[in-house]
């Protein structure tokens, strides 16, 4: 990318790098660490128009999540971090 004088990075980190979530310390903080690579990312490679997103979804129902949304304490939890609250 450096090279041909631009791109684009997309870093994929999650609603639990803003707020830990339940259970998900160790998931939480490996994902607060891409929002700042990002931002470190970004800063190196803007002066060769590069640029660097980072994107962070909330909860979304999969088998790694089902934990989150199938125990109801757990769940309840969850969606009242959630500022839609769904």
């Amino acid at each position: 990318m450096r090279q041909r004088k631009g791109g684009a990075i997309v870093y994929v980190s999650s609603i639990g790098g803003y707020q830990p979530l339940p259970l998900l310390g160790a998931y939480s903080v490996s994902k607060t660490a891409l929002l700042g690579l990002g931002k470190a990312v970004a800063q190196e490679v803007a002066s060769d128009n590069i640029r660097v997103n980072c994107v962070a979804p909330g909860v979304v129902r999969t088998k790694f999540s089902s934990f989150l949304t199938e125990n109801p304490a757990i769940h309840e939890k969850t969606i009242e971090m959630i500022p839609l609250g769904r």
